[in-house]
């Protein structure tokens, strides 16, 4: 297996209303980082598949066995929290002489990959912080006498190669902008709360909330629009002045994107990365409770009125994510994929 300029990849990756689009998202990322389509194996439905395609993802259906015969790919990347589901294509990977690259949130999943990645701030609870993390694979997940390369921290968050781009110059005076992304179904609801009680106090903010899959855009209605589904938030988070965003890759984005953000754990298993950002001064956020909308406006309304208090999150988000953590990774895959074709021959 050679060594060309633009390397053959295969990812694998959930995608569906309860995982949320997240992991197809930076599988995206890293795939334009590499230079290459991104070819994906989905786990989920057909919705699921519609919406990798809307989003400019080749979709490619079937068994981790025959998937990676059909395509014969240099690089499988896994980004999968369930290991087992996980560990099957390690395995079909490894059988078939793939370099597996494996994608994380809180060190959490099968962290077996020839290439470990985990961009997040924080670790799950009880999971060691250090390189000495060596997870006992699945029988013949792993070769023995192998060792894994990690690459940990929010300085290897995958983000799209936009995010890299200098940051935007400081805008002409207007009305205050505040963009609400939480998703969509229940968590477009919560949205809406937010604004209604955002504009009760600065009730000349424009408000855009991007509802997700499943909102159809709207036009501008008492200060707040609907933006329906989105091909990414780099443009939207450019434009505005705080962001309302989940504690999952948007979070990551707003950071880099120099915005001042509210975070916002809409699932249990974002807060920690929630109490990551706002203890390292990054965001704002409450992670104890459940989603409150009086409690995000009013986070929301400190940061319009307080241009310091913004001054001081974007810097030190820039400071946490600089938006180049997928290009250090397709530069370290790429190093693997010669390293692996070098000692095979």
């Amino acid at each position: 297996m050679g060594v060309t300029t633009k390397l053959r990849v295969l990812f694998r990756a959930p995608v569906g209303p309860r995982r949320g689009f997240g992991h197809l998202v930076r599988c995206r990322s890293l795939a334009r980082a590499l230079g290459v389509r991104p070819l994906i194996a989905i786990r989920g439905g057909h919705r699921a598949g519609a919406a990798a395609r809307a989003l400019g993802c080749d979709v490619i259906d079937g068994t981790a066995a025959a998937v990676i015969a059909a395509v014969a790919p240099q690089v499988v990347v896994v980004d999968d929290p369930i290991a087992a589901d996980a560990r099957r294509w390690i395995a079909c990977a490894r059988k078939f002489g793939s370099c597996v690259v494996t994608v994380h949130d809180l060190g959490l999943g099968a962290c077996e990959g020839d290439l470990v990645v985990d961009g997040s701030i924080v670790r799950a609870a009880g999971r060691p912080k250090g390189p000495q993390l060596r997870p006992t694979p699945a029988r013949g997940c792993r070769p023995s006498g192998l060792q894994s390369r990690f690459l940990r921290g929010p300085q290897y968050a995958l983000l799209d190669p936009v995010f890299a781009l200098p940051l935007r110059s400081a805008r002409q005076p207007r009305a205050p902008r505040v963009l609400i992304s939480l998703g969509g179904g229940p968590r477009a609801q919560l949205g809406y709360a937010i604004a209604t009680a955002v504009l009760r106090e600065v009730p000349w903010a424009s408000i855009r909330i991007a509802g997700g899959f499943g909102v159809e855009c709207a036009a501008d209605r008492n200060r707040i629009t609907w933006t329906g589904p989105l091909d990414g938030l780099a443009g939207e988070l450019a434009a505005c002045d705080v962001a309302v965003v989940g504690g999952g890759v948007s979070l990551y984005e707003a950071c880099a994107r120099g915005v001042a953000a509210v975070a916002v754990p809409v699932v249990a298993s974002q807060r920690p990365t929630v109490r990551g950002f706002v203890s390292g001064g990054a965001a704002l956020g409450e992670a104890s409770h459940a989603p409150d909308a009086e409690r995000v406006a009013r986070d929301v309304v400190r940061l319009l009125r307080q241009r310091s208090l913004r001054t001081a999150l974007v810097a030190q988000g820039r400071k946490l994510v600089d938006g180049l953590g997928a290009g250090r990774v397709a530069d370290a895959i790429r190093q693997s994929v010669i390293g692996k074709v070098r000692k095979a021959s």
